[in-house]
């Protein structure tokens, strides 16, 4: 894999963790490095770190703690 890519990867280590567990992803971005951008996009939605995952996340809890009140 490139350098550069692995140095971007090295910024998170869930990043790695998520390589690990889609290998499809490691064989990708080695053969086109372009990926790159496609292999985030994937990561968000798995790990539901976008903000539409965030704010839905938000509005459970809300309604959570209305029922609890």
């Amino acid at each position: 894999m490139r350098n550069d890519i692995i140095l971007f990867l090295e910024r998170d280590n869930d990043y790695f963790v998520f390589l690990r567990e889609n290998p499809m992803w490691y064989k990708r971005l080695n053969r086109n490095p372009q990926l790159l951008k496609d292999f985030l996009e994937e990561y968000k939605i798995k790990r539901r770190k976008r903000v539409i995952d965030k704010l839905e996340d938000i509005a459970l809890m809300i309604n959570l703690a209305k029922e609890l009140a």
